[in-house]
């Protein structure tokens, strides 16, 4: 068989493929607008999803819906899965995938594409669903040896129809200064330089103009112009808000507390009406200096004006922040009480995920899955609050009544240990002692907490058989708590086919892995929230390390990073002692659906994937990944 025909008949079963799928999934309407309910339909029958799974989930692998789950779940009817969600009013380009609930059977048109749809305005394509699926290929298709090339295909479409589009520019000029040489190149960031400053001077003082100058810079890779961009407009447009607050923040991080108190307070005298929100970082500097200086009075008199300078969502946060200050320095406590109390009546609004700001949108915070459970949370601590407010304020009865509520939910370990000590000025020895307990079950790993439980049991008559019962019994109850959320969460996924090095390039293989309890850590040395998760990792790496049954894979992926990058680094961080290994296969982090890191993995003695945790959860990750091990070590 020629080649030729080798390749029409490759080519052609391709089509028939890609056509298949599309089959299996139906996406209603064919041009759907932001606001309306869109539908998606899927055929079981004929998938790569066998019959015998029973739950099937959407997931979306590329969109904006930053207020929406990244995956819904589907609900059969009359034989065909289906979804339908609403399109939120910013919505643009979207890609999704169907799978069961671990994505071991995944139904997609292709193994290098994803379904998708775009978003239209009265039957036309609204600018940014190209550059979306030009972006979406990260996703989909991210280790294809031309994935750059497709990409600058979507980003010259999307031109096509608007072609003034900022960042389609940008990427088509930065993809020529990466791939031409000699005049090409620098015509190519002559041009690029042209189209950003363009976009600074159409509005230079908007703030989110000035974050897509910015952008611009860091899309072709000058990161050394990012922050002198604030420089340009604080010169240019001193009396501008943005410029203000530059020039405000530049003042604020001089270490001599004197002088930015005087030159504050010669500042505030420009304050008018139409700046005066630019300021609300200088008053909140001088309340919380004087609040430290115990002038009540100025503090009163700052504290009334900051606090009406923020109009964000993340005021309620400020807010928040506001009364813990007051509390730890016994300031203004009445203000903190009254402050704490309007929280309180307004903890719905309280945000507890990502709030994202864009020009074009306004606020946008983030869909949180526990959102419910969160707010709880943060309810708890503000009734917390209440009471060591009441009691310090002189009222005994008042601040018992709100601790006794929230004693045995309250999850802040720094909280618990301010309601013990208020049991234990209030009297209360044994309710102090109880909740020192409930703290150590929060925070198991915190010495500090350990050593004040211990003083407590031997102080109420207790010996050090007592404290060793006392600890052990409270080890296994937060250990049966985690392991009640543990069977709720756990995976049936086998882990991947690998190719994993260690330091002296020897492979790790399968065998290495299997009958052991594994933990496997991604990380980059250019990821700062994975090198924050070290210490805490190194916390349970110690206690297990003697382990023979528990094995630990600190594995760099390769993103971003070499070899010689991921051990020079660990050369020059010898304080992390646990194994570090390197990831040599490009599409591991497809295989094992990762798409951010800190990602952390719990493997059973079969190799299969029990558990997966995304993020650093910094201290509060150490009783959850310890409880992972017991887990697993404990099942048959």
């Amino acid at each position: 068989m020629t080649k030729l025909k080798t390749y029409v008949l490759v080519f052609t079963l391709f089509l028939f493929v890609k056509a298949h799928a599309q089959d299996l999934v139906k996406v209603e309407p064919e041009k759907p607008q932001a606001g309306e309910l869109l539908t998606v339909t899927f055929n079981q029958k004929g998938s790569k999803i066998p019959d015998t799974v029973k739950k099937v989930f959407i997931n979306f692998t590329y969109s904006n819906f930053y207020e929406m789950p990244n995956r819904l779940p589907m609900q059969k009817v009359k034989g065909l899965w289906n979804v339908s969600f609403k399109l939120p009013f910013y919505s643009k380009y979207g890609s999704f995938t169907i799978s069961d609930a671990d994505k071991i059977f995944v139904q997609q048109p292709t193994d290098t594409s994803h379904y998708e749809f775009f978003v239209y305005k009265d039957g036309k394509l609204i600018e940014g669903n190209y550059l979306a699926k030009g972006y979406s290929l990260s996703a989909q298709n991210r280790k294809s040896a031309t994935y750059e090339q497709q990409q600058q295909e979507w980003f010259k479409k999307e031109l096509s129809l608007y072609p003034n589009n900022y960042e389609s520019q940008l990427r088509i000029q930065n993809y020529k200064m990466k791939t031409e040489s000699g005049k090409a190149k620098w015509d190519a960031r002559d041009k690029a330089l042209a189209v950003i400053e363009k976009k600074f001077r159409s509005n230079p003082t908007f703030g989110g103009n000035i974050n897509s100058t910015t952008m611009g810079y860091l899309i072709i890779g000058e990161n050394q112009k990012v922050d002198s961009i604030r420089k340009v407009v604080a010169k240019e447009f001193p009396t501008a808000t943005i410029s203000i607050e530059y020039n405000l923040n530049y003042l604020l991080q001089h270490k001599n507390a004197a002088q930015v108190v005087d030159s504050l307070q010669t500042l505030l005298k420009k304050v008018n009406k139409e700046n005066e929100n630019a300021y609300s970082d200088a008053y909140d500097y001088l309340f919380r200096h004087y609040v430290t200086k115990r002038d009540r009075a100025k503090a009163l008199a700052y504290y009334s004006r900051a606090i009406k300078g923020d109009t964000s969502p993340y005021h309620w946060r400020t807010y928040h922040n506001y009364v813990k200050f007051f509390e730890e320095n016994d300031m203004l406590l009445d203000s903190a009480k009254k402050l704490n109390t309007y929280i309180l009546k307004n903890v719905d609004k309280y945000p507890t995920s990502v709030i994202r700001y864009f020009p074009e949108t306004g606020y946008l915070i983030g869909f949180d899955e526990k959102k419910a459970e969160n707010l709880k949370q943060v309810e708890s601590e503000l009734k917390a609050m209440q009471g060591i407010l009441s009691y310090k304020l002189g009222d005994k009865i008042e601040a018992l009544k709100w601790l006794d509520e929230v004693r045995n939910t309250l999850q802040s370990k720094e909280l618990l240990l301010k309601v013990s000590d208020t049991y234990k000025q209030i009297g209360n020895k044994a309710m102090a002692e109880e909740t020192l307990a409930r703290a150590y079950k929060v925070a198991p790993f915190d010495a500090n907490i350990e050593r004040l439980l211990k003083e407590s049991v031997i102080a109420s008559g207790g010996s050090k058989a007592d404290v060793k019962l006392k600890l052990a019994m409270l080890d296994k109850e937060w250990k049966a708590t985690h392991f009640n959320d543990l069977e709720k969460i756990l995976l049936h996924k086998p882990f991947p086919d690998f190719q994993i090095v260690d330091r002296n390039r020897k492979p790790l293989t399968a065998a290495d892995l299997k009958g052991k309890i594994v933990l496997i850590d991604l990380w980059a040395t250019w990821c700062k929230p994975c090198i924050a998760f070290f210490p805490y990792l190194q916390v349970i790496y110690d206690k297990y390390k003697d382990d023979k049954d528990v094995m630990f894979v600190i594995l760099n992926t390769a993103s971003g990073n070499t070899f010689e990058d991921a051990f020079t680094w660990v050369d020059q961080n010898k304080n992390f002692t646990f194994p570090f290994y390197f990831n040599e296969d490009k599409k591991l982090s497809a295989k094992l659906d990762v798409n951010t890191i800190p990602t952390t993995f719990l493997l059973d003695k079969d190799s299969k994937i029990r558990f997966k945790k995304v993020g650093n959860e910094g201290e509060k990750a150490m009783p959850q990944l310890d409880a992972m091990i017991e887990f697993l070590k404990q099942k048959k």
